[in-house]
């Protein structure tokens, strides 16, 4: 498979070994990831669509236009997302504050702690494992995930915009 920088693999045979030790990690993060969301929405009776949709709105409220941009949904996916949601009472519809004829979606506070409450193990078993790490480890630790998620972030623009010149 070609790479878009050209490069003729898609494995990472030729990179260093702290590289591929990075990627595996990254793999093993996302399939744990994966898994606890998959719980998530089992408790919860969630899609996972859904469940993304809660997490982007756990930075604050939003209008629909912007959980579009976020997800990646067609305005009529969106539409059907947040009906489900509001529908199970996990968000609401508000009339903006600063625009009357705009609404935002927010997360239902009491959700939101059920949806925290499910989390504590997570936040038990990083702590558990982070316990007794220096506060330097910890720093190196937050700058290497930050790191890799930029990377992520910076690769899914490169994909996004070799898939749209494709087309």
């Amino acid at each position: 498979m070609k790479k878009l920088d050209g490069q003729d693999t898609f494995d990472l045979a030729g990179a260093p070994e702290e590289l591929r030790a990075i990627m595996a990690a990254g793999r093993r993060i996302h399939a744990a990831t994966d898994a606890v969301d998959t719980i998530v929405c089992d408790r919860l009776g969630l899609h996972r669509s859904d469940l993304r949709c809660l997490h982007i709105l756990k930075d604050g409220s939003m209008t629909p236009r912007d959980v579009g941009q976020q997800t990646g949904l067609t305005s009529g996916s969106v539409t059907a997302l947040l009906d489900r949601l509001e529908g199970a009472g996990f968000i609401e519809r508000r009339r903006s504050v600063t625009d009357r004829r705009s609404v935002e979606i927010a997360l239902s506070p009491e959700q939101e702690a059920r949806m925290s409450a499910l989390y504590e193990e997570i936040i038990g078993a990083l702590t558990s494992r982070f316990l007794g790490r220096t506060e330097a480890e910890i720093d190196v630790a937050a700058q290497a995930l930050g790191d890799f998620a930029a990377a992520l972030e910076d690769g899914a623009d490169r994909m996004k915009r070799h898939c749209s010149a494709a087309n």
